[in-house]
């Protein structure tokens, strides 16, 4: 993978953590705007294991009451747009020899809490590879993490193959593009839930 987590608030938070007593039983708020806010939590498998930070995202509805909308972030940047958020959430995945679980993926998700997030990964996937010409099966088993961002007041995603002849790639995307990437998945996936965090999501 050729891009590194930059996981700036998880640093920040640990070093704080250093001087402040019972911080392991307060998770650590980063608001994002909009209702939306990272949430660190210190955790210790056992008092032998440092201390890891594992962080959430979470929505704050009107009447103050919070909702989880993923409970583990990859380390990338959101962005929020309006009451959307774009995000990369870590989503466990099943080794096909066990049909068990063995380990989490970056997948990219949208959210207009409190709705279901949706995976979109492979709807935006399916769209790039269909106007690049690229072959979409070989694309999603390649693809590394889609990193999104905001550019000119569009979308823009990070496409990283974990291949050399798969350059990285930039796309971009108007809202109202997004808005159709959404509405597919909406429409047309499925619920299910995390293997690992058992949170409920729509994917196609």
């Amino acid at each position: 993978m050729k891009l590194i987590h930059r996981p700036l608030f998880i640093l920040s938070i640990t070093t704080l953590c250093i001087g402040l007593a019972g911080c392991a039983s307060k998770p650590m708020v980063e608001p994002l705007g909009n209702g939306y806010a990272r949430l660190a939590h210190p955790t210790r498998a056992s008092r032998d294991q440092p201390e890891t930070m594992r962080v959430s995202l979470e929505y704050k509805k009107l009447d103050g009451k919070p909702i989880l909308v993923w409970p583990s972030l990859y380390g990338v940047d959101e962005v929020v747009k309006g009451d959307l958020v774009i995000f990369v959430g870590d989503r466990a995945y099943v080794h096909p020899l066990t049909d068990e679980p063995k380990g989490t993926q970056p997948r990219l998700f949208a959210d207009r809490a409190p709705g279901l997030p949706l995976d979109i990964t492979d709807e935006l996937l399916w769209r790039w590879s269909k106007t690049s010409g690229k072959d979409f099966t070989q694309a999603a088993q390649l693809l590394s993490l889609a990193s999104p961002s905001e550019n000119n007041g569009q979308l823009q995603v990070h496409l990283i193959f974990a291949s050399d002849d798969w350059p990285d790639t930039l796309v971009q995307l108007d809202w109202n593009q997004v808005s159709d990437i959404i509405r597919e998945v909406r429409e047309k996936g499925t619920v299910y839930r995390d293997l690992r965090w058992h949170t409920p999501y729509i994917a196609k």
